[in-house]
This record gives C-alpha cells, structure tokens and sequence, in this order.
C-alpha cells in the first residue's frame, strides 16, 4: 500500500511541475485539438473554407481475395497532399480464370476513402 501511495505522489508531482515550467507548450496543445478536425470522403477531400490542411492520409483497403476461378486485388497507386486537401487514387483488380483460356485480368479504378487533418 505505501508503494502504491509513493507512486501516485510522484506521478502527481511530475503533473504539477509540468504545468508549471511549460504552461504554453501545455496551453498549445489545448488549442490545437480545439482548432482541428478531419473531413472524410471518397478519393478527394477539402478542408472547409478558412481552415488549412495540416496532413491526411487514406483508410485501408479492402482484402484480397482468391478463389479456384476468381481474384480480386485492391492496389493504392497514390496518396497525397492535394491542394487545401488529400487525394488518393487505387485499383481494382478482377481475375478469372477458364481452363480454355487460362487468367484474365481486368483493371478498374477504385474510389478509396480519404481523410484531411485541417486547422483553422
């Protein structure tokens, strides 16, 4: 029990000294998550009008799959910073297969989501 007692001592000491020597680093932080939110959509996403984009990124694909006769393959062939926003293009990739012919692919563009950090 006095362990336990010693450890919550010093944990709240460390919090009190830390607010006290770095309240701006402290109060920065705050603010940021104040001033911050994500924006979400299908392949190209825009921070709202006044806010700036402050990074992004793309959600994961969907799983492969593979069967006796069929495939399908997501690839991601971009992810990047898109003016006040983030876009990101991928592939969609359906195989078949026929003992007469063999595999056969097909390729179409896929729509993958998309998230913008913003800043206002």
């Amino acid at each position: 029990m006095r362990q336990r007692v010693k450890y919550v001592g010093f944990t709240a000491v460390g919090i009190a000294v830390g607010l006290l020597v770095s309240p701006p680093a402290v109060q920065a932080a705050v603010n940021y998550f104040d001033t911050t939110r994500t924006v979400s959509g299908w392949g190209t996403v825009s921070c709202p009008s006044g806010w700036r984009m402050t990074g992004g990124g793309v959600a994961a694909l969907p799983d492969n799959y593979y069967g006796s006769s069929t495939s399908r393959e997501y690839v991601l062939t971009g992810s990047m910073p898109y003016g006040n926003g983030w876009k990101a293009a991928a592939k969609q990739i359906n195989g078949s297969y026929s003992s007469y012919s063999g595999w056969r692919f097909s390729t179409s563009s896929y729509s993958a989501t998309v998230y913008a950090v913003c800043a206002s």
